[in-house]
């Protein structure tokens, strides 16, 4: 599927990224530090099983944060190993669709800061009479599966990729029952 080595060296870059930005344990309770004291033991099973196409994400741990207008809102926390296994396919689908993305998109763009972006939104408003701005409201909670496929294969059809994308999409979910502190996954 891929060069092995490429692979192994992207699942250690992958989890750098991943340490860098820190983050919760996932259902398993691992932490970030309970990877990087034995990396081997937990990168080596994720860069086997993506590189032979038997990875299977675990169940995403489903946390409440609460909101300042009382409202809820439900953040899924994968396991530390599968946020490095979701590194990994996203900077390969990273580099393939970047290059199509505007000069002026900025949000979640590598090599791209907050200064740019201000830089480039003053440079808009006087080249520009007109404004773009686009938050959807519940974007990722209600996008369809079938149409974000799609839009992937617009860009690839590096089948690992689009197999991955499927299976991270179809994670279970692991809900805390609230009457007997047991998961019931989704």
């Amino acid at each position: 599927m891929w060069g092995l080595g490429g692979l192994k060296n992207g699942a250690w870059e992958s989890f750098k990224l991943v340490k860098a930005k820190g983050g919760a344990a996932g259902v398993d309770g691992i932490t970030v530090n309970g990877i990087a004291v034995n990396p081997r033991k937990h990168l080596y099973p994720v860069w086997n099983r993506l590189a032979s196409g038997s990875y299977i994400p675990p169940a995403v741990r489903r946390v409440e944060i609460p909101k300042r207008d009382g409202g809820i809102r439900l953040l899924g926390i994968p396991t530390v190993a599968d946020r490095v296994a979701q590194m990994v396919i996203a900077k390969e689908l990273e580099e393939i669709v970047d290059r199509r993305f505007s000069p002026s998109s900025f949000g979640y763009r590598p090599n791209k800061s907050a200064h740019e972006a201000i830089e480039q939104a003053r440079e808009n408003c006087w080249r520009y009479p007109w404004v773009i701005d686009v938050d959807i409201k519940g974007f990722f909670d209600n996008i369809d599966h079938r149409l974000l496929i799609r839009a992937v294969r617009k860009f690839t059809d590096k089948k690992h990729i689009i197999l991955y994308v499927k299976r991270w999409l179809k994670a279970p979910i692991q809900l805390k029952d609230v009457h007997s502190a047991t998961f019931a996954v989704l």
